[in-house]
This record gives structure tokens, C-alpha cells and sequence, in this order.
């Protein structure tokens, strides 16, 4: 396979191009939606997941119908579009590339250190493969389909993760990513019989994509609670709105209450003295205390019982709840 230099170098701008576009894109998102207390989600700023939604639900699908139209205008059937190499398709059918290229490598520069193992990998198994489509000898438009139909179950599982108590967004992503799975593998198979790409990038790229739509689809089992643990990352909260978690009523109903509780402990058990220092703050001008030979004395536990606890009779040999 013969390398065509000037279509390296075209292919080596637009990549470079579409990954300072993304990191100019990070910049301006955080200077007017970002915020310093703003929740990372998977290491990731929330802001920066609600930008990968935008692009796949708006951009992707433009730049495909884009790749699919300049093929067609230039004579290139659907058919032949799916088989072609790269070189041999016109300019804008190579800008969806570029862009899956830059939406992961704009998270690369660095890639934040609380960002998991697994999504590491995703996004280093993406522009790898971005990389080597671009040079296959055939099946670049297979593979602007195959990722294109992988990134629409992405959308749907961005979604979740941001809203993980919406029930909407969760039957459609328990509905869309095993739909996108099986177009992806069905992709593989097809990529397979292409004996014009060479055998090494036919197994790593349908390696590549088994290993994705396992991965994936095995989430979103674990989501729906048929395997294993619950995935924390989009697990719902019953006490969650729009992805932002609110506080349980129903805890600070039971702190207040063992507050309460420890209060009433401490009234009825607490020392005479306290209670008598607490009596002559709250109602010392209305309630004279008692004198006994020219000295200040103790008032009597059934005054203090009328005063304070009306509730209350007390009596030598004990206290009893009155009526």
C-alpha cells in the first residue's frame, strides 16, 4: 500500500486542526458556563459532558450527511462510499473523522487524573482508529457508519449520566445502545470479508469493536440491574432531580427528632442547680424565689413543677405523667 504524501499532510492538518478547535472549545465553554465548584463527573468537568451530547446530537449527524452528500455529488454511489478509502473521497466526507478525532483528543491535553482506567482506554481506542482509517485502503465510509451508530448509543449514555433520574432518557438509552451495538458488530462482520484492507487491521479493528459494544452493553446491563452491582456512574437517585442530587427530607425528619428526643432526656434528668439557673434567667422578675431564715433558698420541687413542666406531678417517692 502505497502512501499518497500530500493526502498524509491534508489528513495531519485537518486532525491538528480539529483538536485545537476542541481545546478552544474546552476554553470558552469554561470561561462562561464553567464554574470553580462545578461537579466532575468520571473526572471530567459537567460542563464538558453537556458539550460530547451537543456534538453528537448536532454535529455528527451534519458532518455524516455531509460525507454521504459530497460522495454522491461526486459520482460516488452509497454503496461504493461504504467500501472507498479515504483518499479517494472528497474533502468534507473526511470532516466527521476529523471531528471524533478532536472531540476525544480536546480531552487529552491532559487527560485529567480522576478520569477512570476504562474511559482512558475509550478515548486512546478512538483516535487510533481515527488515525488508521483515514489510511486503510478500503471501508472508510464503513467506518464513519459504524462509529456514527456507536456514538448515538454515547449520546443516550451522556445523557444518563447527566440526568440519572430522568425515566425518559433511561428507557431510551436501555433502548438505543443495544441497537447501536449490534449495527457496530454487524459493521465488523462486513469489514471482515473486505480482503482489500489487510488482514492485521481487519482483526485489530473488529477486536477493537467487540471489545466496545461488550464493554458498553455490559454498563448498561449492570444499569438495569440484570448483572451484577448497579452502575454507580448513571445509577438513578430517587432523591435526585436533573442530575443534582437533593437532600433527604426524610434524614433531617429523623435528626430533628433524636434532637428533640436528647432535649427532653436532658430537662428531665438535668441537676436541680442547672434548673434553678435556668428558672432565674427566664422568669426571675415575675417568680420571687422562696426564703427561708434570711437566706436565699431552693424552690420546692412542686413549684418548679408548675412552673416549668404543668404536664407534670411530682410527689416524695416519685415523678408520675399527670393527665
Amino acid at each position: 500500500m502505497a502512501l499518497n504524501f500530500g493526502f498524509a499532510r491534508s489528513a495531519t492538518i485537518g486532525l491538528v486542526a480539529a483538536t485545537v478547535i476542541g481545546l478552544a472549545v474546552n476554553q470558552l465553554l469554561h470561561a462562561f458556563l464553567g464554574q470553580s465548584d462545578e461537579e466532575e463527573l468520571d473526572g471530567f468537568p459537567r460542563s464538558r459532558w453537556i458539550l460530547s451530547a451537543a456534538i453528537q446530537a448536532l454535529v455528527f449527524p451534519l458532518l455524516v450527511w455531509l460525507s454521504v452528500i459530497g460522495a454522491s455529488g461526486a459520482g460516488i454511489a452509497c454503496s461504493r462510499w461504504l467500501t472507498a478509502s479515504a483518499s479517494e473521497l472528497p474533502g468534507k466526507s473526511l470532516w466527521y473523522v476529523f471531528s471524533l478525532f478532536g472531540s476525544q483528543s480536546r480531552d487529552m491535553c491532559p487527560m485529567p487524573a480522576a478520569t477512570s482506567f476504562l474511559m482512558k482506554v475509550h478515548h486512546w481506542v478512538v483516535t487510533i482508529a481515527c488515525v488508521l482509517s483515514l489510511f486503510a485502503p478500503k471501508g472508510f465510509g464503513l467506518f464513519i457508519a459504524g462509529t456514527f451508530v456507536l456514538e448515538l448509543g454515547s449520546l443516550f449514555y451522556n445523557m444518563r449520566v447527566l440526568y440519572p433520574g430522568n425515566k425518559v432518557i433511561n428507557v431510551m438509552y436501555q433502548t438505543f445502545m443495544p441497537l447501536s451495538n449490534l449495527a457496530a458488530l454487524a459493521g465488523g462482520v462486513l469489514l471482515l470479508s473486505m480482503k482489500e484492507v489487510p488482514l492485521w487491521m481487519r482483526v485489530l479493528y473488529f477486536t477493537a469493536d467487540v471489545g466496545v459494544c461488550i464493554g458498553r452493553q455490559r454498563h448498561a446491563f449492570k444499569d438495569a440491574g440484570l448483572l451484577g452491582k448497579k452502575a454507580a456512574a448513571s445509577q438513578p437517585d430517587p432523591a435526585a432531580q436533573d442530575g443534582v442530587t437533593m437532600k433527604s427530607v426524610g434524614t433531617k425528619r429523623r435528626g430533628f427528632q433524636r434532637s428533640r428526643s436528647a432535649l427532653v432526656a436532658a430537662s428531665l434528668f438535668m441537676p436541680l442547680p442547672l434548673l434553678q439557673m435556668s428558672q432565674r434567667t427566664s422568669r426571675m422578675p415575675q417568680t420571687p424565689l422562696a426564703v427561708r431564715s434570711g437566706h436565699l433558698g431552693q424552690p420546692t420541687l412542686g413549684s418548679f413543677k408548675a412552673r416549668t413542666f404543668p404536664g407534670l406531678q411530682l410527689r416524695p417517692r416519685g415523678l408520675r405523667l399527670g393527665h
